[in-house]
Order: C-alpha cells, then structure tokens, then sequence
C-alpha cells in the first residue's frame, strides 16, 4: 500500500521555488564547512574502506574522486563519542552564521531515503516514492540526474512539506537493492541509516560506474603521507591560545584571564577535543603545539578533579568518567590506544596537582567543630521541629562558627580549601523553602546556588570553609523540618478551614512564602546583629578573608554563577500575613539540648 504525504501547499509558486533553489544553496554551503570539522586522515581512511582491494585502472581516479564524496557524506552524519555531528560542530564554533544557521538545523535532522521518481513537475520539483516506508514524497533537486527518473539513494531535508536533496546521487540497481534489503524494516524506514549507505557506498564504488561527482579539490592523498592537523584557530578561543603559546619559546604562565577562560570550557565536547587536538599535533610533529594543547588541557583536567572533590557535579561527573568514554572508543576502534595511555596519566597529573590544599592548618579544632554539628544533627524531637527550634538551631551554629573563628588565624584560614555540600530536594519546582537557602548562606559566610539534576530535580549546593558548609547544611536541614512541622499545624488551624477548598493550596502556599520570607528577615538581623557585635568587640573580622578565599576558589573552578529573577507572585493576604508573623515573631525557647 502507498502512503500519501501531505501535500505542500506551495505548489510551484515560483517565490517557494526561489526559497527553495536558496536552501538548496545553504545546505551544501553548511555541508562545505561542517567538512572543516572532520579530520582529514578520517576522510582518508574511510576512502580507502570503500575503495578495498581495488587496483589502478583507468577509472582509478574517478572511483577514488567518488570514494571521497562518499566518505565524507558518511563521516559528516556519523556522531562522536558525545553524540555530536560535525554539523554540530560547526554550529558550535561559529562557521555557520546568518541565513545559514535554519539550513544547519534542518541538515541535522537529514534523512537517507531509497527513492523511485515518479514525475518531473519541473522547477526542480520531482514526484517520488520512498521505496522503504511506500510514502509518496514531493522531492526538490535542481540539477540531473534524478530529473531524468529512476531509483535512487539519496539524503534529504524536509522543508514545508518538500524533501530537499543533499550530498550525493547514488543510483540504484537491483544488486544494490539487494544490498540494502537487510535495512528495510517491512514498511516503516530504515534500520539503521548509517549503516546501510556505508553498505551501498562500498557497493557502488566496487561495482558501479564512477559518478566522479566531488570537487576533485576534496581528493586529498588517499595512499597514505603525513596527516593535517585538523584544527586552527578560527575553530574556537582555546585553539586560538594553543597556537599563541606554540609561538613562545616556552610555555608562559597563564594569566587570571586566561585561566577563567580555560576552567569555564570544562565540559566533554571542550576537554575530549583538546585532548583530540595535542594527539594530532604530537602525530603531525608539531611538538609545541602539542605541548600547548597538552597545558591546557592539564588545566581542564585539574579543574574537573577539583570541582569533583568539593561535591560540586558536571555532566561528565569525574576524571575516571572521562577516561571511561575514551576507553569504549577504544574497544570500538575509534581511539588509539597511546592516545588513551596518554589521556590517563593526564588524570593522573591532575589528580594530584588538584589536591594542594588539605585542611592541615588547625585540623583538630576544625574535626571539633565538624563534629559537634554532626551531634546536632543526629539529634530529632518526636513532635518535628518547629520554627523557633529551627532558629534556636541557627543560634547554637553561630555559635560555634564564631568560637571555630576565634581560634583561627588569618594564615589558617587562607590555607583551607573549600567545601561543597549538595542536598537534594527531589522536587522539579521551586518552593518557598528555597528561597531560605541565600539567608542561610550569608549567615553562615559561604555561597549558595542550585542546580538541576540528570532527573531534573533541584539541588542546592552550599559552598564554603568546611565548618561554615556543615553548619549551612543542618540549619537548612532544620529549616526544612520547621517548614512542615509549621504547615501542618497552619494546615490544621481556623484560617485555613476558612478558605474555600478551592483556595486552600494558594493559601498553604501564601503562608509558606510569609513564612520564609519572615525566617530570611530574622536570619538577616542575627547576622547583622553578629556583625555588630564582633566589630564592638574588637574581634578580629574574618569574613572579607572568608569571601576572599571563598572568591579566589570558585575562579579556581572556573564557576561562572548567574542571578536569576523570579517573578513577583501573588498571595493570599491573610494566609502570607499568618507566616510571615510566625517567621518573625520568635519566642526564643531553650528546646534542643546544649551539643
């Protein structure tokens, strides 16, 4: 049975058939540079793949011609290690821009189809037949051969109902036919798309006649020479240092700048390609530019190692993840085997240059702090905790933050490390309790933000001296508990019974904001009234040595933090005024023994 497609509404309009004849144009431009991202040599061997055991003939050079062509097509669709396209590649380093960029997209989602043309409607415009999935397709390519009919594989875009050619016309036989048989899934597409234009690629260029249908400029040396070196500068700002330093006489000493901008492109893609990068240089003799690459990289790695140790997550998660996905390229083929031994002693290096600081200055008072404020946190009350216990709690861990403090000096503070504390809270939205965790963090001198996890839940992370993130971690854990102990009982009082059952969730919403909002004021005003105290005192103030330590660490992370505005919400009155009374009005109780 022949399935019928929708038809396109454009018709032959001819301003459809100009936007067409335009895409057209754009996607072999975006296919031209997306070529810039695939390296040479793997051009070159997928090549001599489809030519096989082929001897010199006198159609030698249009096969070999066609065998390019058709590695290329294969290599430009065929994902990395990361999943990435060199389409995407080129998106992401800037080479395609413009009117460019819809092309790029759409060539991105290309599919390999076996056609049979029905009719030429002119213009470009064919009728044609999927000959896998039985759909009737309106196809556009403006040049021969498929104008002239027959059966053919070929890529396309879809465009508004139009499937737009892309990369090379192969024609179909019935021995190639028989080659792809194995990849029809009985009605439905192909299985496995790559792998069946790999198969008929090999075929045709065994078997067939020579198309010769690539730049002969794209030939390249497919019996072997030296290797390109398949980046440069245009190709991203950390190419662009590589090739910087490469002209030094030795390596300089990176810069605050430069170190920020090799820290934040710590991601996958960015790390596994550098790493890419001083391989091939090292291949092509480029020794200091090898060198380069193999400095910046150091860097990447040792931030990832450090951002690990201090609980704080990326995508990848740790070095041995990285080392990991090296190591099933390699299982594959696609990694060499000196470029993973070379990898992994990387990670070595970056493990121990990543661990400077170890907390040895004061440890004994600091694993006496750390452990009083475990022993709060072990302690429960049957009833829950309310909001004045929560408060009492943030009190007692003042309290022994201030007296950790005092015993300190500014040398040993300055030669801790940081810490990074995450909690999880399950939950995909926000709730009022979140915006708790910026008042626990000023009052307990770190800093605070929150990510989402792989399920896409929130978590905050707390970061900061060791002490500070063990005592911002149990107050936002007694927080917690004071926000349910305090609405179940708003939940169980006359108020909430007045509202229309309609309204009682705004409601419990409404108080849980005017209850949060009234805990940060309070926490705001003990901090402030802490301050106060010290300076009267004559104590000596830590905190800017706090902040600096603090500062100077997350630069060493490379973290780029963003502030983000929420919007003004709207609450019930009486329900918002009820918590935000209960948040501010405290009678201070004694409720939790002394640690």
């Amino acid at each position: 049975m022949v399935k019928q497609s929708k038809p396109t509404a454009a018709g032959t309009d001819p301003l459809f058939l100009d936007r067409l004849r335009m895409l057209h144009a754009d996607l072999r431009a975006v296919g031209e540079k997306a070529v810039d991202c695939v390296v040479p040599a793997k051009i070159q061997a997928k090549a001599r793949d489809f030519l096989g055991g082929l001897r010199d003939g006198p159609d030698m050079p249009l096969r070999a011609m066609d065998a390019v062509g058709y590695a290329i097509d294969v290599l430009l669709f065929t994902p990395s290690m990361s999943g990435h396209t060199a389409i995407d590649r080129a998106l992401r380093t800037g080479k395609v821009g413009g009117a460019e960029l819809e092309a790029a997209h759409l060539l991105r989602q290309a599919a390999f189809r076996l056609l049979e043309i029905a009719e030429d409607r002119g213009g470009g415009l064919l009728s044609a037949t999927d000959l896998v999935s039985n759909e009737r397709l309106t196809i556009f390519d403006p040049k021969p051969p498929m104008a002239y009919g027959g059966r053919w594989a070929r890529r396309t875009c879809l465009y508004q109902g139009v499937h737009v050619t892309v990369g090379p016309a192969t024609p179909l036989d019935d021995d190639m036919l028989a080659v792809a048989a194995p990849f029809m899934d009985g009605g439905r597409g192909l299985k496995k798309p790559l792998r069946c234009a790999e198969a008929l690629y090999e075929r045709f260029i065994r078997h067939g006649a020579p198309l010769a249908g690539v730049d002969p400029r794209l030939l390249g040396d497919l019996v072997g020479g030296e290797d390109a070196f398949p980046f440069d500068v245009p190709d991203g700002p950390l190419h662009a240092l590589a090739a910087e330093w490469a002209r030094e006489s030795q390596l300089p000493e990176p810069d605050a700048d430069v170190l920020q901008l090799i820290r934040s492109e710590v991601y996958e893609d960015r790390v596994l390609e550098i790493h890419r990068a001083s391989y091939h240089a090292r291949q092509a003799g480029k020794a200091r530019l090898a060198a380069a690459y193999d400095r910046i990289l150091a860097l990447q790695l040792e931030t990832v190692h450090r951002r690990a140790s201090v609980g704080i997550r990326t995508p990848f998660e740790t070095l041995d993840s990285l080392a990991a996905k090296l190591r099933e390229g390699g299982a594959i083929g696609e990694v060499p085997a000196d470029a993973i031994a070379h990898f992994e002693e990387m990670c070595r290096r970056a493990k121990l240059a990543g661990t400077a600081k170890t907390n040895k200055g004061n440890r004994e008072e600091l694993d006496k702090v750390l452990s009083r404020i475990q022993a709060l946190r072990g302690k429960t009350v049957e009833r829950g905790c309310t909001e004045a216990e929560a408060l009492l709690a943030a009190s007692k861990v003042a309290e022994l933050l201030d007296q950790y403090g005092l015993t300190l000096s500014t040398i040993d503070m300055k030669s801790q490390s940081c810490a990074g504390e995450g909690i999880e809270t399950n939950r995909r939205r926000r709730s009022p309790l979140d915006e708790c965790a910026g008042a626990i963090a000023g009052f307990c001198d770190c800093r605070t933000w929150y990510e989402m996890t792989p399920q896409g839940h929130i978590r905050h992370i707390f970061f900061g001296l060791p002490a500070d993130v063990a005592g911002a971690r149990y107050l936002y854990e007694k927080i917690a508990e004071a926000f349910e102990t305090e609405t179940g009982a708003f939940k169980r009082s006359e108020l909430y019974d007045s509202h229309p059952s309609a309204q009682r969730r705004s409601a419990t919403t409404s108080f849980q904001a005017g209850l949060g909002h009234g805990i940060c004021a309070k926490l705001n005003r003990l901090k402030a009234e802490r301050n106060a105290a010290f300076r009267a005192s004559g104590s000596r103030d830590l905190v800017p040595v706090k902040r600096d330590v603090i500062e100077d660490e997350l630069a060493a992370l490379g973290m780029r933090l963003k502030v983000l505005q929420t919007g003004r919400k709207n609450f019930l009155a009486n329900a918002y005024k009820t918590g935000r009374v209960t948040g501010e009005n405290l009678e201070w109780e004694d409720k939790l023994a002394p640690a």
